[in-house]
């Protein structure tokens, strides 16, 4: 590149055709992206992905963004380099100057974001599958030039956090508290502040004032949090980053915990994901007993629930552990037909066969109570260290809401299973996008005693979820508030990217064993 340097890409401008530039800008809204440049480096790294551009005249009439927002000083060699290599593998015009770098941009950007938008048709404007088909495609750009025999993980490709100390504490003062910064511990989402109050008393304040200090800070819709610190006169000061520093939260990483964890006679550990810290975070679901998932198109539910289900599968053989899966959406479950996991052998996709399935699933805990007590036990520990071969069954509910609005009469069932069926060794798992009083009662929410709890859009929803506020303030994509235990305090969790090649794997393996 005898034309061509990196500070000179830097402070360069660059801009796509007026289609793409319009396209850009409805995939902004789509998918609750901030800026152009967002979209830009996903349709770049999408075009990436194919080989030579198709004959075509692209116009260079959209609006300019300047390098350093599409850019960072840390990534943009990476960039560089894959265009250049792009352009040699497939035969291009060479990349040896601004104006040719300029082209190519264009081109990628064009072709890319039209790309973007049949991706977000063929998901049907669903934001959890369309952020599979993202993750799956690599449509971020790769880590690694293409040379290179392995490749890095997609989390790799973020931008290296900052230390905002100082704007916070400039921040703490504007909304009257005075405060001193003593550390900082990057999580894979947000930045934990540990902060000295010289004056405790200013501490209410400083509760009272939490959405003025998320205005200061700019952060947008996220909000901080609070935490008690670890010495006297300290807090933790939870502060959500933007969206190009996240570190993702791999598949990878649930296989090494489920591998590490021991199996344990009565515990069904479940593993949704890493705290704040980026510390695993695990729950026995058996002791939970039942469990229900809440939150909005694009909260990253659906990828929550397959989670859970492949930490229970990695763990468990078939004779141990039974799936009664119903999905009324007839779509998310479907991976799992045909596996020997399925109770009833089939995923129950209509109302009809889910209120059978949900008919079965009381007859079979009224039938494994007789056979305890003609054994003299209580549990199902207890009738399996007595030789009765019984698997545990975890009943996953996909959209609860609509079932219910289908048919009413099927939550009296749903009840008694929450109220029963624990010791029997049948566990429930509800979700629904769509939380409400009306489809939620109070004889559910009673009897399903662990949350967890994705972004949702008011806080009311939060309430009818957990019982109290929060998770309307949550940054989506998997951003989650748990709560584990009957009465104890919500966990802050970011989820596990489970996609669908990492559940056919999974399937896959246990057949082979």
């Amino acid at each position: 590149m005898s034309e061509l340097n990196i500070q000179q890409v830097l402070n360069s401008r660059f801009r796509t055709s007026a289609e793409a530039d319009r396209i850009t800008v409805a995939l902004m809204g789509n998918l609750g992206l901030s800026t152009k440049a967002n979209v830009a480096r996903l349709a770049i790294g999408r075009s990436l992905a194919l080989g030579s551009f198709a004959d075509e005249g692209i116009d260079a009439k959209g609006l300019e963004i300047p390098a350093a927002s599409l850019f960072t000083q840390e990534d943009i060699g990476v960039w560089v380099g894959v265009i250049v290599t792009h352009a040699c593998r497939h035969g291009l015009d060479p990349i040896d100057s601004m104006d040719s770098f300029r082209a190519a941009i264009r081109k990628h950007w064009h072709r890319g974001a039209a790309l973007l938008l049949q991706d977000w048709e063929a998901a049907d404007g669903d934001f959890d599958k369309f952020l599979e088909t993202l993750i799956v495609r690599r449509a971020e750009l790769p880590e690694v030039t293409p040379h290179s025999a392995t490749k890095k993980p997609e989390s790799a490709m973020v931008e290296k956090p900052t230390d905002i100390s100082a704007a916070l504490v400039r921040a703490l003062a504007e909304i009257g508290v005075t405060a001193e910064v003593r550390g900082f511990t990057h999580g894979p989402r947000v930045t934990r502040y540990k902060v000295y109050l010289a004056d405790v008393n200013q501490k209410p304040k400083l509760e009272r004032g939490m959405d003025r200090l998320s205005l200061v800070l700019n952060l947008q819709k996220a909000k901080p949090t609070l935490g008690p610190g670890e010495e006297a006169k300290t807090i933790s000061l939870d502060v959500p980053r933007p969206e190009r520093t996240w570190q993702l939260v791999l598949f990878a990483r649930l296989r090494e915990w489920a591998a590490s964890t021991p199996v344990e006679e009565g515990k069904l550990m479940v593993f949704p994901g890493v705290d704040v810290l980026g510390i695993p975070y695990s729950f026995d679901l058996a002791a939970a007993p039942h469990l229900l998932v809440g939150g909005t198109t694009g909260s990253g539910k659906s990828v929550c629930l397959h989670s859970l289900i492949l930490s229970l599968i990695l763990r468990l053989p078939p004779s141990l552990l039974q799936l009664a899966l119903i999905d009324p959406k007839q779509v998310e479950f479907a991976v799992y037909e045909g596996s020997s996991y399925l109770y009833g052998g089939d995923v129950a996709v209509d109302v009809s066969t889910a209120r059978e399935r949900i008919l079965e699933l009381v007859a079979e805990m009224d039938s494994r109570y007789q056979r305890f007590m003609t054994l003299g036990v209580t549990n199902i520990t207890e009738a399996r260290r007595r030789g009765m071969a019984l698997p545990y069954i975890a009943v996953f509910i996909e959209e609860l809401a609509d079932l219910i609005l289908q048919d009413r009469d099927i939550e009296e069932h749903i009840v008694r299973l929450a109220q029963k069926a624990r010791a029997a060794g049948i566990h429930l798992i509800l979700a629904t996008q769509r939380p409400d009083a009306k489809t939620f009662s109070g004889l559910i929410r009673s009897n399903i005693p662990a949350r967890i709890a994705l972004t949702v859009q008011r806080g009311t929803e939060s309430t009818i979820i957990l019982d109290e506020l929060g998770a309307e303030n949550l940054l989506g994509t998997g951003d989650m508030l748990v709560k584990a235990k009957p009465g104890g305090d919500a966990d802050r969790v970011h989820g596990v990217v489970a996609l669908r090649a990492d559940q056919e794997a999974v399937l896959r393996e246990r057949v082979a064993r």
